[in-house]
């Protein structure tokens, strides 16, 4: 059942990272605005992640039911992956940016030192 949920997410992760060409983004989202244009493909980029990771760790849990560190980790790679789109599709100038910038840096720190730990 692991393998099977496991791959099933894969599979939406595909489907996810196909918006792209699917939807025509990012010109189709450009009526929405700059920063909902950003928040909308952040979105998906993050669920696919979510999708990916989820999946991988199913996978790899069915083989190894001792992985306890994999969700930690995996964790701190998302928070990674969000804070590396902050920097690459929002302006940091903002106060409130710069602090939420940050605070995606302090979770992937935390989240990687707990399953590193």
């Amino acid at each position: 059942m692991l393998l099977a949920a496991g791959l099933l997410d894969l599979g939406f992760a595909l489907f996810h990272a196909a918006f792209w060409r699917l939807f025509g983004w990012p010109e189709r989202l450009a009526p929405s605005g700059g920063l909902n244009s950003a928040i909308t493909q952040t979105l998906n980029v993050m669920l696919s992640f979510v999708f990916v990771v989820y999946g991988a760790a199913l996978i790899w849990q069915a083989g190894d039911p001792e992985a306890s560190w994999l969700l930690p980790v995996a964790g701190g790679l998302f928070w990674l992956l969000r804070l590396a789109l902050q920097l690459l599709w929002f302006d940091l100038r903002p106060l409130a940016s710069g602090l939420i910038t940050a605070a995606f840096a302090l979770a992937a720190a935390l989240h990687l030192l707990a399953g590193l730990s």
